[in-house]
């Protein structure tokens, strides 16, 4: 689950500085966890933890003497147990010519659709999902893979929102000269494929969104990771759609990915529906992500599902989430599966502050 922050929008890469802003106002935020997390699989052990997350966020906000807005957003967090930069991005808004943002971790357009299905909490798959073992290039039971590729190291222009007859419309542009790698440091070498994503999202006056993105990856005509593959660029796309009617909403989303270099491809399909009354929201969601086979291979399919419940209280929030995943595997059409499954259940207090 992306734990970005709503940004104030920053300068680029250093290169315009704020000290010709007209005010810069830097804030300091932060939020604490406690949760517990237990697991059960036929694949291992499983088992409990207790855990504490906090994270502090920094924020920049001001206004150039031409009116621009500026900002910039970093997160710290230690969910592993070391501090971590896990969030940074900055970007120009540059009034009615839209805004451009650079993402050094995280915060692309194209990782923000990843699954904008409705929950309570996490995804289905949020909390963990099946062990793949040695077979490093399958997707377990992860229906979020879209838009990973291009999500730190990258540059994004989004237009402005445009309305037309109760219709709000937007679209982005993101370029990564690093994909599949991750940010670029200062003065260092690109080692990546280059790649480039696109969305386009669109909210109707009644409740209605509707959205859609493509990611696709240059191979660099490098050859295949498994001897007898042929060099091929990767394509991934996604279409989303939700509908919100009072305290009800429902959502559905469909992604697909023509994996690089001969890889295994993938698709997942994602529903889920939430109801909200105050400070209480309760949510269901299922998918369904398969991992296609190569050659005399087997293929992999995970049906996920997961209820999850939230409530509010001030700055305190308790969350609740039961989850279940069960994995076949299928080495033809006539084959039986060999099922493995996992259950998860999760319970967080969190506190604002």
């Amino acid at each position: 689950m992306n734990k970005l922050k709503t940004i104030g929008l920053s300068a680029l890469a250093g290169s315009m500085v704020l000290t010709s802003a007209n005010a810069v106002d830097y804030t300091i935020t932060g939020d604490a966890a406690a949760s517990y997390t237990g697991e059960s699989t036929t694949t291992s052990i499983g088992g409990e933890g207790v855990a504490l997350d906090t994270s502090i966020y920094l924020n920049a906000a001001g206004s150039l003497d031409n009116g621009w807005d500026v900002g910039y957003v970093l997160n710290l967090d230690n969910a592993t147990g070391a501090v971590a930069n896990t969030s940074a991005q900055g970007a120009v808004t540059m009034g009615s010519m839209g805004t451009v943002q650079i993402n050094q971790i995280g915060g692309s357009a194209v990782n923000a659709i990843d699954d904008v299905t409705p929950s309570a909490w996490e995804e289905v798959y949020g909390m963990g999902t099946l062990s793949t073992g040695t077979a490093t290039n399958l997707a377990g039971g992860d229906a979020g893979f879209f838009g990973s590729s291009v999500n730190s190291g990258s540059i994004q222009y989004t237009t402005p929102a445009v309305d037309m007859m109760g219709t709000t419309v937007s679209a982005s542009l993101v370029y990564d000269p690093n994909a599949n790698i991750g940010a670029t440091a200062h003065k260092s070498i690109n080692g990546g494929n280059k790649g480039m994503g696109y969305v386009v999202k669109m909210s109707h006056e009644s409740g209605l969104s509707l959205g859609a993105g493509m990611e696709e990856i240059d191979s660099d005509n490098l050859t295949g990771a498994t001897a007898g593959r042929e060099s091929k660029d990767e394509s991934s796309v996604t279409v989303y759609g939700k509908y919100a009617y009072g305290p009800v909403s429902v959502g559905y989303q469909e992604s697909y990915q023509d994996t690089l270099d001969g890889g295994r491809d993938l698709e997942a399909e994602m529903y889920s529906i939430a109801y909200t009354a105050g400070d209480v929201s309760v949510s269901y969601g299922e998918t369904e992500v398969t991992t296609k086979a190569i050659g005399a291979g087997s293929s992999q399919t995970t049906d996920g599902d997961a209820i999850a419940i939230s409530y509010t209280m001030g700055s305190m929030t308790i969350q609740f989430q039961r989850s279940e995943q069960t994995r076949g595997t299928k080495a033809n059409p006539t084959a039986v599966p060999t099922n493995v499954t996992m259950d998860e259940t999760g319970l967080k207090v969190g506190f604002a502050f």
